[in-house]
């Protein structure tokens, strides 16, 4: 049994006493509803049915209204009384209405169809069949509908048969089959067949806010915050404005290029920094180096690396050296990091690919590499790793 669908006749009725005549999977079915169910791009309708929280409302493909409690302690033949959430409900009637009026003036003058829409909880998507749409047209676009928003325009519905419908020369194709189409007219804007929910001014709209584009399947998405929504985001762009404006002490005309230098110099003082630090590593293994013993004339390095000295720096330093030997241990977040290095004559002390199997078993670790370098972690702690590393010299 279907559901009478009383949004279409009453979209603006938050209130109905209804009946329950089927109960499937936990979901009411109900004589007659207030709840518009999701589809078009358009959320379902969520609020309370008899003080229980309506979650969600949908249609199944045998047109079907199933209503979504979040607790099933009805009954078929109970009446039920069904309060919709009616902020949620009315701003999707602002971006549903805001969306014809942007994608009808997106095609008559600007000549872009719209491919799909997508109404989400703060943000509407457009998807154009442009593969660029510069910035000066969205902005543009904005302004439009904003103009059509002040101009008061009445939005209305007609039914029309399949013929007259198409004699019109609607910009989307008709998607559903039959007679009894359904035409949304935005008076003197655009007319398009659609099954959803709409303001009934385009002054209800209230405000259209251009907010980015993305690409998606070579298509260029444009993005739209409706309503308070649009409100929210300028006042929160306007914020933080304002706040980067006392941080880097700079008004709005001048902010963006002194961020710009700000950023720049950042990056050129991390670069100064890490020059710095590869230095500290390379001038640390060089005195390790030279006070390290000898065996058969090689120099052996076992190095405690400090927090302060990246493992990354140790292995661009350990190159300098022409011949060495170099077991180097850091602990990071609870494990060891571990690297040796043998280098030059020193392939003569530690043949570190036949010892590999052994020396990875006795740390508990894993890794590897290429002569001269191998690298990787360990669970077990720095003094069992160089009790291995000496242990394994020939």
């Amino acid at each position: 049994m279907h559901s009478y669908p009383l949004y279409y006749e009453q979209p603006y009725q938050k209130t109905h006493t209804a009946t329950i005549v089927d109960i499937i999977d936990g979901n009411l079915i109900l004589d007659a509803t207030i709840c518009y169910p999701e589809g078009g791009g358009q959320s379902g309708d969520i609020g309370t049915i008899s003080g229980v929280q309506l979650l969600n409302t949908t249609k199944d493909d045998d047109h079907t209204i199933h209503h979504h409690v979040k607790q099933q302690v009805f009954h078929i033949g109970q009446q039920v009384n069904i309060e919709l959430d009616w902020q949620h409900r009315f701003h999707f009637m602002q971006m549903h209405t805001a969306q014809h009026v942007a994608s009808g003036l997106l095609f008559t003058r600007f000549g872009i169809q719209t491919v799909s829409v997508h109404q989400g909880e703060r943000i509407l998507t457009i998807e154009t069949d442009a593969a660029s749409v510069d910035q000066e047209i969205c902005f543009e676009l904005e302004d439009l509908v904003n103009a059509v928003i002040r101009g008061n325009h009445p939005v209305h519905y007609e039914v029309h048969t399949r013929t007259s419908a198409q004699s019109l020369g609607l910009r989307r194709s008709i998607k559903v089959e039959g007679d009894g189409v359904r035409l949304v007219v935005v008076e003197d804007v655009d007319t398009v067949a659609c099954g959803g929910l709409h303001v009934a001014n385009t002054s209800e709209i209230e405000l259209f806010h251009y907010s980015g584009q993305e690409k998606i399947r070579g298509h260029i998405r444009l993005i739209f915050t409706v309503g308070q929504m649009a409100r929210q985001q300028i006042r929160k762009a306007q914020d933080a404005v304002t706040e980067l404006g006392v941080l880097f002490s700079a008004p709005l005309e001048d902010l963006v290029e002194v961020a710009k230098a700000s950023v720049a110099q950042a990056a050129q003082t991390k670069s100064e920094l890490r020059r710095a630090q590869q230095a500290i590593a390379s001038l640390q293994l060089s005195s390790l180096v030279a006070h390290a013993p000898l065996v058969a004339s090689i120099p052996v390095v076992y190095w405690n690396v400090p927090q302060d000295i990246d493992m990354k720096d140790v292995a661009q330093a350990f190159p300098e050296h022409e011949d060495l030997l170099l077991f180097a241990a850091k602990m990071v977040d609870g494990r060891l990091l571990w690297l040796v290095g043998v280098q030059g004559k020193a392939s003569t002390l530690f043949d570190f690919n036949t010892r590999k199997s052994t020396f990875l078993s006795a740390i508990e670790g894993k890794g590897g590499g290429k002569a001269p370098l191998f690298q990787g972690s360990a669970k077990a702690d720095s003094a069992v790793f160089f009790s291995t590393c000496k242990d394994l010299m020939q």
